[in-house]
């Protein structure tokens, strides 16, 4: 009897030092995420200041009503795929987006609407408006 005490008490002991390893590896990356109250009036001072943002998701543009010429345009891919926003008229923008990442671009100089569409994927299209 005393062989079956001691193997329990060093599973207990294992079974616990496992857990406390767990618990210690994962109070790292559970810490709180910065404030976000400084970054909440520099997100609303840069849209103001003429920035867009385009969303790729469930395989579709979630595009602006418009953006001004030349803005600062933020496309976040929200898919686990990758892909573009290509203007359909040569000359255009062409941009990659891997999946689940953000990339920036500018918006063309010149006011008008810009047919969009994926190269991997040419059933999503959208239309950006500049003006």
């Amino acid at each position: 009897m005393r062989t079956i005490n001691r193997i329990l008490a060093l599973a207990g002991t294992v079974s616990l030092a496992a857990i406390t390893g767990c618990a210690a590896q994962e109070g790292g990356s559970s810490a709180p995420p910065p404030a976000t109250n400084s970054a909440a009036p520099s997100s609303n001072a840069s849209a103001q200041a003429g920035e867009a943002v385009i969303t790729i998701k469930d395989f579709a543009y979630e595009v602006p009503a418009s953006v001004k010429p030349g803005a600062t345009v933020t496309v976040t891919n929200a898919d686990s795929a990758p892909h573009t926003l290509t203007a359909k008229d040569e000359g255009g923008f062409d941009i990659e987006v891997p999946g689940g990442a953000t990339v920036i671009f500018q918006a063309p100089d010149s006011p008008g609407e810009y047919g969009i569409i994926c190269s991997f994927h040419p059933q999503m299209t959208g239309t950006l408006v500049v003006k």
